[in-house]
């Protein structure tokens, strides 16, 4: 026996045959057979050991020295006498044409429109049952909103080396909670200088962040080379569409990974810590726009950060800038 099958020689032939594929019951019979061989043909301690009844082993022991490993499958359950069919050919036909033309509409549907329109009535699991009948089942053109082919996500390379400002940016939306109104934070973090942005909005959507990316774009003097965001609707659509008009490559992490994204992730969790756990929030959008921002000039300009060797991003950025004149001197 190998793995789940069973390969016979033909001793005329010499040839090996496919190997037989037995399901789970019938692999547990065949151990069965196999505890009646190994002792001395004795059924009883057989069923005691199995914990089965006598007429059951012997019922499919019988099956087995019949028809061999296929004896061992469970039989099948389906009628002998099947109902056949009433409805006449030309109603059949009627429905056919009609799911075929429709093939978005639901039976319940299929069967008003034969009521209203033709006449005829129908029971919905009539119609139901003539789509089975004849496998009048049609795969949409476009793929639904959450299927995966619905939008080609790419995966960030393995072999991707980011060293330089902007050859890579990750992308999230913070909620903010705030009690009676919607507040969602858009934020942008360089991976190489660890600045940021947040854009504040009202709702959540491709459009905000389209407007987000804008808005980076226009305070940092760059367009990014790539950008690397999770599965969420607002990363599709017109934000989508602006990294393609501007040729800037779109990653996306995989589904529940947050730490295919950890600079994002670690910098969300710093502005809960920093600025909203701290009086951070305010009820209108401008000035909560407004408290944001005063917190990222603190964020950039005051506060050290360990990964930067405990410069903050401005003098990083002046750093490298620095480093950068003197090799080219």
């Amino acid at each position: 026996m190998r793995g789940n099958g069973i390969r016979a020689i033909i001793p005329v032939s010499r040839r090996i045959r496919d190997p037989i594929r037995l399901s789970k019951d019938a692999r547990q019979r065949l151990k069965w057979m196999d505890f009646y061989h190994q002792h001395e043909h004795n059924a009883r301690l057989t069923c005691r050991h199995f914990g089965i009844h006598h007429r059951t082993f012997y019922r499919y022991y019988d099956r087995f020295k019949q028809r061999g490993l296929k004896g061992l499958e469970n039989l099948s359950k389906r009628p002998v006498h099947m109902r056949q069919p009433s409805t006449p050919l030309s109603r059949v036909d009627l429905v056919r044409r009609l799911r075929t033309n429709n093939p978005e509409y639901s039976k319940y549907k299929l069967a008003v429109i034969l009521e209203r329109d033709h006449q005829v009535k129908l029971s919905a699991s009539t119609v139901g049952r003539i789509i089975k009948r004849y496998n009048l089942f049609f795969a949409p053109p476009v793929k639904a909103k959450g299927h995966p082919d619905r939008v080609n996500r790419r995966r960030k390379p393995k072999d991707l080396v980011v060293k330089n400002p902007g050859d890579l940016v990750e992308v999230d939306v913070k909620h903010l909670p705030m009690l009676g109104a919607k507040r969602y934070a858009f934020v942008v973090i360089d991976l190489i200088l660890r600045r940021a942005f947040i854009h504040v909005a009202s709702t959540i959507s491709s459009h905000q962040a389209a407007l987000a990316w804008q808005k980076v774009c226009e305070l940092w003097g760059i367009v990014p080379q790539a950008a690397l965001n999770d599965n969420g609707a607002e990363n599709l659509g017109a934000f989508a569409k602006l990294l393609v008009e501007m040729e800037v490559d779109q990653y996306f992490a995989r589904p529940y990974t947050p730490k295919d994204k950890p600079y994002v992730e670690r910098f969300i969790g710093t502005l809960e810590r920093e600025c909203i756990q701290w009086g951070g929030l305010v009820i209108d959008l401008a000035d909560q726009q407004a408290v944001i921002d005063q917190w990222l000039h603190k964020y950039h300009t005051y506060r050290p950060h360990a990964a930067l060797g405990y410069l903050t991003p401005d003098a990083y950025a002046a750093k490298l800038q620095a480093d950068k004149v003197a090799l080219m001197s």
